[in-house]
């Protein structure tokens, strides 16, 4: 399996809010990570700050991967499927259609 690190999922811009999301795979486990900033994101928490975590563990990170087709370049999976500020949303609507389980974060 090909290991990456720092994947960027989305950098978006705008004067409402800005949206970083990356995705890290080493030692077969998975992790997406994002920062979410900016005044739009201070009326919906409190906070101008929002940061987020998905972790995968190696069972569930091979499930998904094969659920991608995303076995031989896992990378070029994750930017087909989950790139974008709809990315994470469809990591989880994929994971919730195949059983795959992950651990959330944020704060």
């Amino acid at each position: 399996m090909k290991e990456f690190k720092g994947l960027v999922l989305c950098e978006f811009r705008s004067e409402r809010v800005d949206v970083h999301v990356w995705a890290d795979l080493a030692g077969g486990a998975l992790t997406v990570a994002g920062q979410d900033l900016g005044p739009q994101v201070e009326t919906f928490w409190g906070d101008d700050d929002y940061e987020y975590w998905y972790s995968f563990d190696r069972e569930n990170t091979a499930r998904l991967l094969a659920a991608l087709g995303g076995e031989d370049d896992p990378a070029q999976a994750f930017l087909r499927e989950f790139s974008g500020l709809d990315g994470c949303r469809a990591l989880r609507n994929l994971c919730e259609k195949n059983g795959i389980r992950y651990k959330f974060f944020s704060y």
